[in-house]
């Protein structure tokens, strides 16, 4: 699960979508979409629109029931120990990072410490059940790996950028495990490994490309008006677009694991003329499916990558060779 926030919205907007405010004429008006994607079948929940300043916790997506089986995986904002808990009790799973102030107890519910448990050679790997959550204290795999120096050092320089971004200190904590990938699981080891739970965590970078679709080449938070009632109406207009442009990549590409959703979205912005007459009764909708299929199934795959494999290539591998790097 992800949001994406739209914070240029015209003030005026704020009677509407509220923002978390800021600078003078900025920040009070804003828009968040919460998504869930279902990334085996490519399905979509939502996009569901809330005032900017709702927390990710607060998602209208929080309370929708997870399939049986089924693993969560979401950013660190909608880290909830009882939700955790409420899913697994439904019978679906959670894999997530572990926030740099967890703490750690015994599954017999003595204090863990976390340092002596850090792996200190690059590649090394610690597995083993812990307690997570001061109330809750649920039963969690935890997995750590010890990263590249590399990995670390871009860490700590997003760590750098973010303090001055926000204007506070550097969170030190996190500063001192930036040598370390940290998840929680509560899936056990002969359904998920360390290294399966390394790509699945990959996978969350889905997301990311899902809303770079709607964001740098959908445009949704770009507008050819000052109007702010215009504006709204694009932005309605454009998450109606984004939405069959991904019901159009389902129907015809999502059968295909190297698929590359930026080819696929760019065949569905070059063809759009074509579907819009078809939709208007100028030319045969059919003709225009037909069309976009053709497309779709030719050069719209991701680039093989020996060095650094494609999502696709490490889910078929089920394994990685690398640590996370955020």
């Amino acid at each position: 699960m992800k949001t994406a926030v739209l914070s240029r919205c015209p003030h005026e907007l704020a009677t509407c979508w509220q923002g978390c405010g800021g600078a003078p004429g900025e920040g009070h008006a804003a828009v968040k979409l919460h998504v869930r994607w279902e990334v085996k079948r490519g399905n979509l929940q939502g996009p569901k629109l809330t005032h900017g300043r709702t927390s990710d916790r607060s998602s209208p997506l929080k309370e929708e029931p997870l399939p049986a089986g089924s693993l969560y995986i979401a950013d660190l904002g909608y880290l909830d120990w009882g939700s955790i808990a409420t899913r697994r009790a439904a019978g679906s799973y959670t894999l997530t990072r572990a926030q740099a102030r967890t703490m750690y107890w015994t599954p017999e519910g003595k204090p863990l410490q976390l340092d002596p448990l850090l792996p200190q050679r690059v590649g090394q790997t610690k597995e083993l059940w812990v307690r997570v959550g001061d109330q809750h204290r649920y039963l969690m795999r935890l997995l750590i790996i010890r990263v590249p120096e590399e990995v670390a050092q871009r860490r700590r320089a997003d760590l750098e950028a973010e303090a001055l971004r926000r204007n506070q200190p550097i969170r030190q904590r996190a500063w001192e495990l930036a040598d370390w990938t940290i998840l929680l699981t509560d899936v056990p080891a002969h359904l998920l490994s360390l290294q399966e739970a390394l790509v699945l965590m990959r996978e969350r970078w889905q997301m990311e490309i899902l809303y770079k679709l709607w964001k740098q080449y959908g445009q949704i938070d770009e507008w050819q008006t000052t109007n702010q009632w215009r504006i709204l109406c694009e932005l309605y207009a454009k998450l109606i677009g984004l939405l069959l442009q991904h019901w159009l990549i389902l129907l015809f590409a999502w059968h295909d694991e190297q698929r590359s959703l930026v080819k696929l979205a760019q065949v569905v912005r070059d063809t759009a003329c074509s579907l819009l007459e078809a939709l208007a009764g100028n030319h045969s909708f059919g003709a225009a499916l037909q069309s976009i299929q053709r497309r779709m199934r030719s050069g719209c795959q991701m680039n093989k990558r020996r060095k650094h494999p494609n999502s696709a290539q490490l889910l078929q591998r089920r394994s990685t060779n690398w640590a996370l790097s955020p």
